[in-house]
Formats: C-alpha cells, structure tokens, sequence
C-alpha cells in the first residue's frame, strides 16, 4: 500500500504526460468532481482507455486571492509549494482503486484551467467536466473552464449536470440537423451506442414551417406528413451509412416538433448520454457557444456530450 501512495505522489509531484486517447477529467475541488471522475472512469474501462486526471491551478486568480487583511493565503502544500497535491494524489489514488484495470495518471499544470482543458483536448480521446446548477430554478451554468472546454477542444467534450446519472443504462440520444457537425455527433453517437450495447434514438426537430403559404400547425395533415417526411430525409441520409456500418446498434428516428432545446432536453431525460453537434466558436474574452446547444446544457438531466465536426467538414456545412 505505500509502495503505491508513493507512486501517486510521485506522479503528482512530476506531472505526468497525457498518453495519447486518453479520457481526461478535469477536477477542481467541487462537488462536482465525484460524478466527473465516476463517468469518466466508467467511460475509460468501457473503451480500454487510460484516465488522465487535470487539476489545473490558474495561479494569477489564486495570488489575486490572497488577502493579509482578512488573513487569506495562497494554498501551500507540505513542503511550501502550491497548490493543492493532495487532491490530485487523492484523486488518482481512489481511481486507481476503482478501476484497477485501468492506467491512471495526473498533472497540475500552472495555467488556466480552460486553457489546460484545450490543451488536453488535442491528444485525448475524451475530455470530462462538471456543470453547476445556477439557480433554484434548476437550471445550469457553464463555467468558464467547462465552457471553454465545450467551444475550443479538439476531442468531444462530457458535460456532467450536477446530479446526473453516471451509469451507462438508457438510450444514447443523438440530435441531427442536417450540419456536419450533426454528422460527426452521429457518428461519434453509434460508436458509443455499440460500445456501450444500447439503443440509439436519432433525434431532429422543426419548430415552425411554412406550406402553401400557409404555417403547419395542425398534426396528422398533409402538411404536417409533408414537413416530417423532409425532416427524416435530412436525418437517414447521415444515419443510413451509419446503420450499413453498425448493423448491430439498434437505432430509432424520431421527427418531433417544438422548441429545439426543450424538445431535446425533454427527450433525453431518461438517457444515459445525450450526444450534439456544436458550431461553437470565440476567444476566450468572447466566448460564444451555439444558442441550441446552450439552451439545452440550462436544462439537461444527463451528461451531455458536444462534438465538432473537423475543419474539412466543416467547409462542406
């Protein structure tokens, strides 16, 4: 056992290298971090992948932290460094307990959290960080690391809501709308759809159309048939190809309509994953996610996965 502790203070002192295809968790002393380090656990056993546990110290907020008046200080560790060592070496200990099988490793690099969550991302096959409720209204708020995470990382992103689940029961539910961005959503839905032997329900959603000069808002029309029938058009043509590929992911098409975020949220409630595409883009002085994906992160009850398509298919969207 201390042969053990030792190696995980070891790795935690030195700063382990991210092995390439990684599931990296982002902790951060929340109440976040035990259903963070649950999913992506989960997730690294399930796809025989290492776990990189980050714990990143933006060290310009925590020395704008210290306050000699009210007796605040920078946090040190035992021998006057900082930061906090203990709560990596915690961390990577526990997962290494429950998950023997699977090789862990951590580092606390000395930037932002967001930007070490970006870098992370260019050589992960996964990146895993927490949403806080906002309000008593329940809804959900992006942090700024989090959501810089969900715009900028190369790899797709988990968003893991405050009391979501964190076992892999329940539909995989992907949302489509025709972009490239929705077709590498798809595609990334399949593969974990067939990993995890669930079903896959391929979502697409329409709020207003307009037929014969005239808005559809009666259901079981000619009109309504007319506006469904496009609707699953632009889904079977991304999922077809998909289903001749994973003749045994069991996949659904749903055309429903409403409000695109509520729609979705609602839909997903009982899912294990609710997997979308992202046009998210910005700096990170002007950070701009896309207004679906936005909507539906306030409101979502189960981990959230966020996808971008890869820059040559983007210029086919």
């Amino acid at each position: 056992m201390a042969d053990n502790a030792d190696t995980v203070s070891a790795d935690a002192r030195e700063g382990d290298a991210i092995p390439e295809g990684a599931v990296v968790v982002g902790i951060g002393n929340s109440d976040r971090d035990a259903e963070c380090l649950t999913w992506a656990g989960n997730s690294a056993q399930r796809s025989g992948s290492p776990l990189h546990i980050l714990h990143a110290h933006d060290l310009s907020a925590e020395l704008a932290a210290i306050d000699p008046v009210a007796g605040n200080a920078i946090s040190l560790g035992p021998e006057g460094d900082i930061g906090n060592r203990s709560l990596l070496e915690q961390t990577m200990a526990e997962a290494r307990e429950r998950w023997p099988d699977v090789p862990v490793t951590g580092s606390e690099p000395f930037v932002k959290p967001e930007q070490a969550l970006v870098d992370a991302s260019r050589v992960a096959r996964l990146v895993v960080v927490g949403v806080a409720r906002e309000s008593v209204l329940q809804k959900f708020g992006l942090g700024r690391p989090s959501l810089a995470a969900a715009m900028h990382a190369a790899s797709p992103v988990v968003l893991v809501p405050m009391g979501a689940r964190t076992d892999a029961d329940g539909p995989i539910v992907v949302a489509i709308d025709g972009s490239a961005h929705s077709a590498a959503a798809a595609e990334r839905a399949f593969w974990s759809a067939k990993l995890r032997g669930a079903p896959l329900v391929a979502v697409t959603v329409w709020n207003v159309e307009v037929v014969d000069g005239m808005v559809v808002t009666t259901p079981d029309t000619d009109a309504w048939r007319q506006v469904e029938a496009k609707y699953r058009a632009v889904v079977d043509k991304i999922i077809e190809p998909l289903r001749a590929a994973n003749p045994d992911v069991d996949c659904t098409v749903e055309v429903l309509h409403g409000s695109p975020a509520k729609v979705l949220s609602e839909r997903a409630a009982d899912a294990g994953l609710l997997v979308m595409g992202t046009r998210g883009r910005g700096g990170f002085t002007g950070m701009l996610l896309g207004s679906q994906s936005q909507k539906v992160l306030e409101t979502a009850s189960c981990p959230v996965m966020l996808v971008h398509a890869s820059s040559d298919k983007e210029t086919q969207d």
